[in-house]
């Protein structure tokens, strides 16, 4: 796949691996290009190992140590590898004898992984996908940042919607002599997305409204175009949400789905009513979608699916029996709950003409949650489930 739009990106993680020992927190959302930023670094020897949903013991390392070459000479401590790298036991010592104390034990095993990186060096351990780190990793990491050798870095990679590993405390415990810098990698802009899909198609469409610049639903998608398939959601992209799907809570879900057929971006009470779920839980739902990535919040305060092609995935995954509810409750308005009030009859006659809340706030001098509460009412008073429905209200 060429590389595209990360050039700034790429200078900088270079730059700061070029004084070392620094730990570098690489952040994007799934197919956004962590990776591949990665492999598109010259000239700095690096150990990959990835974590996994399985959550092997120590399986990031034993994954990224395996691709190494172990000098002579070796620390007499990193023989307590040999378990875990039964490949290299030749090349490694012996095992030490077996300690009674299982903390002692995890402490020599530390400083055995320790060791092996500081006779390796210069080199870079990169982790990856820190959001399924197992356990024996979670507690390693902390003891590899407070003792990075010279020239030895520490890159971890994850999604910031599903890391439960506290990547801000690893930071703050950093000792004075480990340098740290962070990366967050946005999706790719509509001048980007069109030029990797130059690179991609000979003669390509516009992939931005559908992907919105996500290298991954790019290169899915022209892979469908190439091959004469008709664009649409791609098989891999579909999985993928469809997995996230089933990881949420039922409420949560609930509203992911109420979100995919009302197509466009909607407030917190109409997608509850759509959706069918009480009012008073919406919040704690919307939340969690939210964190795991699925729905975004957008600057004026409503709720929608990240990208179009997420959302034709989640709209295709709902039985017809339920999208039969959800589309009678879209298109039935609830009872009328009492009379607008001189500012929310302001809001709706605004809204109504297609302004974002952002645009009523300007217009009227209000914050947009202010607007945000009160197109929320609106729609509760009118008997509304959807801000589209206030365009026949004018």
């Amino acid at each position: 796949m060429p590389f595209v739009g990360r050039e700034r990106e790429l200078r900088l993680l270079a730059g700061t691996l070029n004084q070392p020992p620094v730990v570098v927190l690489v952040e994007g959302e799934a197919g956004v290009g962590k990776t591949r930023l990665l492999h598109e670094l010259i000239g700095h020897p690096l150990l990959i190992g990835n974590c996994h949903p399985m959550r092997f013991p120590y399986g990031p390392i034993v994954e990224a140590l395996r691709d190494a070459n172990p000098p002579g000479g070796l620390n007499p401590v990193t023989g307590a590898l040999r378990p875990l790298l039964p490949e290299y036991a030749h090349l490694l010592p012996p095992a030490p004898d077996p300690l009674q104390d299982p903390l002692a034990e995890r402490h020599r095993l530390f400083r055995a992984v320790l060791s092996l990186l500081e006779a390796l060096r210069p080199v870079t351990l990169v982790v990856e996908d820190l959001h399924w780190i197992d356990a024996d990793t979670r507690l390693l990491l902390p003891f590899l940042t407070r003792c990075l050798p010279e020239a030895v870095n520490l890159v971890l990679t994850y999604r910031p919607e599903d890391v439960c590993f506290p990547v801000a405390a690893l930071l703050a415990q950093l000792p004075p002599h480990v340098n740290h810098a962070e990366l967050a990698l946005a999706p790719l802009d509509a001048e980007e997305t069109a030029l990797l899909a130059k690179h991609l198609l000979r003669d390509p469409p516009d992939l931005w409204p559908m992907t919105r610049g996500l290298p991954f639903a790019i290169v899915e998608l022209a892979r469908m175009l190439a091959e004469g398939r008709t664009a649409g959601t791609p098989p891999a992209l579909r999985d993928a949400v469809l997995l996230r799907m089933d990881e949420l809570p039922v409420l949560a879900r609930r509203l992911v789905q109420a979100a995919a057929v009302l197509e466009e971006p909607a407030c917190e009470r109409s997608l509850a009513a759509v959706a069918g779920v009480p009012a008073e839980q919406a919040e704690r739902g919307l939340a969690e979608a939210v964190r795991r990535g699925l729905l975004t919040r957008c600057p004026d305060g409503l709720y929608g699916l990240r990208q179009p092609l997420a959302r034709q995935a989640v709209y295709d995954s709902i039985t017809p029996t339920v999208r039969r509810r959800l589309h009678r409750r879209i298109d039935t308005p609830a009872q009328p709950q009492g009379t607008l009030s001189p500012r929310e009859e302001q809001v709706r006659r605004l809204a109504a003409t297609g302004l974002t809340n952002r645009e009523i706030a300007e217009s009227l001098f209000l914050s947009p949650r202010t607007v945000e509460v009160h197109v929320a009412n609106a729609l509760r008073k009118l008997g509304l489930t959807s801000r589209r429905q206030l365009r026949g209200t004018t």
